[in-house]
C-alpha cells in the first residue's frame, strides 16, 4: 500500500473511468488537494476527503486492494460512495448507516442555454441561502459561485430557481452540476431544465466538455430532467454515513 501526492500521477488512474471519478479529479485542484489523502493498493485507489465531517471515503479502480486500505483506516464513520463492484469488500469494514441509492449520470456533449436566466454571483450567496431554506435540503457550496457558472431565474425580482457547479476545473476537463432547486410553489415549469442549460451552456464556453452529477435514484423527474439535458447513467450506487464494524 502506498500513499499517491502527485496529480500528474493520479489523473490518468481517475481518468480510466472519469464518470465515475469527475468529482475526485476536480480534487486534484490545487486548493483541494491539501484536503485529501489518496491510497493505492493493487488495482484499487481510494480517497480520503477531510472537507466534510465525516471524511469522505470514496475508492475507484477496482476491489482487488480494497480491503488492505480499508483496514488500515480507523475512522469510526465516514461518508462513503459505495457503487456495486466495491460493496462486498467495504461491508467486511463497514455498515450502512444513513446511506441512500444515489444515480451518478454523466454527460460529454456541448448544451445550449434554453430560456431566460440571470448569472448570479458571491453578492447573490444570501438570496440563494433563503430560497434554499423553501424545500428539500441539498448540497450548496457558496465558494462555487466564484467559478461563475451559477444562474437562476427571478419572477417579480424574487429568485425562485437557482443552478450550479460543485465543481468546475478546466485545467482537468471536469464540472460537476449541482444546488439544482427550483421553489416549491413553482415547479413544474421547466425552471430546473432552464437554469440547468444555462450552467451547461457556460461550463462549455470555459472549454469543459465532461460532466457529472448525483441525483437520488427514487427522484425519477429529476432524472427525466438530465435525461433531457443529455446525462446518461454510470452506475447506481450506496451514498452516505457508513459506520466501522
Amino acid at each position: 500500500m502506498q500513499r499517491l501526492t502527485d496529480p500528474a500521477v493520479l489523473a490518468p488512474i481517475l481518468n480510466q473511468d472519469w464518470p465515475w471519478a469527475g468529482f475526485a479529479i476536480g480534487d486534484l485542484e490545487p486548493e483541494a488537494m491539501p484536503h485529501c489523502q489518496w491510497w493505492q493498493s493493487a488495482g484499487a485507489v481510494v480517497l480520503l476527503f477531510d472537507g466534510l465531517n465525516p471524511r469522505l471515503l470514496c475508492p475507484f479502480g477496482d476491489a482487488s486492494g480494497l480491503a488492505p486500505i480499508l483496514a488500515s483506516i480507523q475512522d469510526e464513520r465516514v461518508w462513503a460512495n459505495v457503487r456495486p463492484a466495491f460493496e462486498d469488500a467495504f461491508r467486511r469494514f463497514y455498515r450502512p448507516d444513513k446511506a441512500v441509492p444515489m444515480r451518478r449520470m454523466y454527460l460529454d456533449r456541448p448544451v445550449a442555454s434554453l430560456g431566460e436566466a440571470v448569472r448570479l454571483s458571491l453578492a447573490d450567496r444570501p438570496e440563494i441561502e433563503e430560497l434554499l431554506k423553501q424545500g428539500e435540503w441539498v448540497l450548496f457550496l457558496p465558494q462555487s459561485l466564484a467559478a461563475g457558472h451559477y444562474y437562476g431565474v427571478r419572477e417579480n425580482g424574487r429568485l425562485i430557481a437557482v443552478a450550479g457547479t460543485h465543481v468546475a476545473s478546466s485545467r482537468y476537463d471536469i464540472a460537476a452540476l449541482g444546488t439544482v432547486f427550483t421553489h416549491p410553489g413553482r415547479r413544474g415549469n421547466g425552471l430546473a431544465h432552464v437554469c440547468s442549460s444555462h450552467v451547461l451552456s457556460s461550463i462549455g464556453r470555459a472549454g469543459i466538455r465532461r460532466v457529472v452529477l448525483n441525483v437520488e435514484d427514487t427522484k425519477a423527474g429529476a432524472r427525466r430532467i438530465y435525461e433531457r439535458l443529455g446525462f446518461r447513467t454510470c452506475c447506481v450506487y450506496l451514498d452516505g454515513e457508513w459506520a466501522r464494524i
